[in-house]
């Protein structure tokens, strides 16, 4: 709980951040590709959503449970970055267990897209572009705001401005963000399919470092 006692002078203060980070690796790119194109799946394989996802494959939601050296290693540093993410957040020094709940991977076609969603049953998602695509401006990730008006008008303009984020994909990027924000693939009209990993993370603390 936030509280607020003596602390705040006159002026204006902002509350209610929503953190994300960013991390890269491409050591990864070539090995999880070859996993992902060496599967013949068709169609939306895990049976969830089917009918907010378009022109996208999707592989069943247990991906990266196979004991791979290439996997281990995926997951090894997903766990790190998660754990750099909340020490940094909560301003502390806490060794994690962490436990992936799902992952898939996408293999986006042209004009594919993914409505609007979000995780459930889990603190942390995240997403690992391997191979972005064209670069040719459509395709973003959408991260909309959590803070939502039912009214806007000249004095509420700034939740409008901060309404949505905007991401472009990026070979080797990792996105780790919390399990409440909304986000969606915008429609992709690349020729050159666009593959992402997908993941749900839960997170039990085990004590000071």
């Amino acid at each position: 709980m936030l509280t607020i006692d003596g602390l705040i002078e006159k002026g204006v203060a902002s509350f209610f951040p929503t953190p994300m980070s960013f991390f890269e690796n491409k050591n990864l790119l070539s090995g999880i590709k070859k996993e992902i194109l060496s599967r013949e799946v068709e169609g939306i394989e895990s049976g969830i959503a089917k009918n907010i996802k378009h022109n996208i494959i999707e592989s069943n939601f247990q991906f990266l449970d196979k004991d791979l050296h290439i996997f281990n290693d995926m997951k090894s540093w997903i766990y790190e970055c998660l754990k750099k993410t909340i020490n940094s957040i909560q301003q502390e020094r806490v060794d994690y267990k962490t436990s992936m709940q799902g992952s898939w991977y996408h293999i986006t076609k042209t004009n594919g897209l993914h409505e609007p969603h979000s995780h459930p049953n889990c603190s942390w998602c995240g997403i690992y572009y391997v191979q972005a695509g064209d670069d040719d401006n459509s395709g973003d990730t959408v991260f909309r705001s959590p803070i939502q008006s039912s009214y806007i008008d000249s004095g509420s303009k700034y939740l409008d401005i901060m309404s949505n984020l905007r991401i472009k994909p990026r070979d080797g990027m990792l996105i780790l963000f919390p399990s409440f924000l909304t986000h969606y693939q915008a429609l992709y009209k690349g020729s050159e399919d666009r593959i992402v990993v997908g993941f749900n993370i839960c997170v039990e603390n085990l004590g000071e470092n």
